[in-house]
């Protein structure tokens, strides 16, 4: 296996030689293996931005980024290592526009092409051990005494593997439809089951679902659940039901990647390498 250590000082000292040395090795930890029939053998053409590698089997042609969320990217790969750490730094994409010198809409499609990353990740991987769910709508203000469901309310549930009590590992959040929760606020036990089947291994130990925020029962939980909702709407000035799952997955990131022994660029690296891309049409198609 080939190893690489990821250059060390700040995203401004780092070389694009060196990010394009990282994606490689992200990409083929043991080495160069052709997309189309996995030869190990090719030869490297040098003349365009980023590498082409020619299989000396079949003679398929791929670039360093096809194929991943950097294909077709104009963006310098240093600076997508720099959103990287942004993600999770929980700030604006105004704020990523700032530090890079780019658009805003460039910012804001680099932040949704990584989080579609964690999504993709977030799709194959299911919560396990012992397993606690609450529940909470985003939308609902204080101001607003009523239990009935309103047009803008987005029902969120969240899951969390409990250790040693109540030390939560890892979590998952999910923007339940209306269908799934009803014409009450209070989300049930039956939504938050629905919550458990889509998102909780057949092998678990136990589920235990609590009402609404769960406060009495399990506070690090609906801690984490009224952290995002705070940043939904106080940071972030509010999110449409269309992209409110992207940045779900967002914040899990943030709490799990918080929880591991890992730096956040070479985890999101090895994400991004292996990820297919998701287009502008595709983030921005209404329906």
């Amino acid at each position: 296996m080939n190893h690489f250590t990821f250059p060390d000082g700040s995203w401004e000292s780092w070389t694009e030689e060196q990010c394009m040395e990282a994606l490689y090795h992200a990409r083929w930890p043991q080495g160069f293996r052709c997309p189309r029939c996995s030869y190990a053998h090719c030869s490297v053409l040098r003349s365009r931005k980023h590498p082409l590698y020619v299989c000396a089997s079949c003679r398929h042609q791929t670039s360093l980024t096809a194929g991943t969320v950097f294909h077709g990217t104009r963006t310098p790969l240093r600076m997508w290592f720099r959103a990287m750490i942004w993600l999770a730094e929980e700030a604006t994409s105004v704020a990523l526009s700032e530090i890079l010198g780019v658009t805003y809409k460039t910012a804001w499609l680099i932040g949704q092409k990584l989080r579609d990353a964690l999504t993709q990740q977030s799709n194959e991987q299911l919560l396990s051990g012992l397993v606690a769910v609450t529940g909470g709508i985003y939308g609902w203000r204080r101001a607003s005494s009523s239990l009935a469901v309103q047009p803008t309310d987005q029902p969120v549930a969240i899951g969390g593997t409990v250790e040693g009590g109540e030390d939560i590992r890892e979590i998952k959040m999910a923007h339940l439809s209306k269908r799934e929760t009803g014409s009450s606020r209070l989300i049930s036990r039956m939504a938050h089951m629905k919550f458990s089947d889509a998102h909780v291994s057949d092998d678990v130990k136990a589920v235990r679902a609590f009402p609404y925020f769960g406060m009495n029962k399990l506070a690090p939980l609906s801690a984490v659940l009224m952290h995002t909702l705070h940043w939904l709407d106080h940071t972030l000035q509010g999110i449409g039901p269309k992209h409110l799952q992207a940045y779900l997955n967002h914040q899990s990131f943030v709490f799990n990647i918080s929880r591991k022994a890992q730096k956040v660029v070479p985890y999101m690296l090895r994400l991004c390498a292996t990820r297919a891309r998701i287009t502008y049409r595709e983030l921005t198609l209404t329906s």
